[in-house]
């Protein structure tokens, strides 16, 4: 069997639970696992926007990304999100990166998957 690479595209809020649990249930030592969330699916990436989710949704997210992190998926957020005017304060483990970053990804992955 031969290595996959998986990326996940996060542009609503939303849906980033669901991406969250099948990702974590894509990975293995064959997969590499990688989520952009750009749009407002890079708001889950805001700590303080975390906090509401949590509150509001009843979705426990920062045990999400924990699993996520802890299996080794790598956590993007587009570095030049315009919804987001006083920017992101990324959660531990996250990472901001431009379109460069993922195409350079998604053309070395075996499927790109959009949410």
């Amino acid at each position: 069997m031969t290595n996959k690479k998986y990326i996940y595209f996060v542009s609503l809020s939303s849906n980033v639970p669901y991406v969250l649990k099948k990702s974590i249930e894509m990975v293995n030592p064959k997969n590499e696992v990688t989520i952009f969330f750009d749009l407002d699916g890079a708001r889950v990436l805001d700590k303080r926007y975390l906090k509401k989710v949590t509150r509001t949704h009843g979705v426990d997210l920062v045990s999400l990304f924990k699993i996520a992190l802890e299996a080794g998926i790598k956590l993007y957020g587009c570095q030049m999100n315009v919804l987001i005017a006083d920017g992101l304060e990324l959660i531990d483990g996250a990472e901001l990166a431009g379109v460069v970053t993922f195409l350079e990804a998604a053309y070395q992955a075996d499927a790109v998957l959009s949410y």
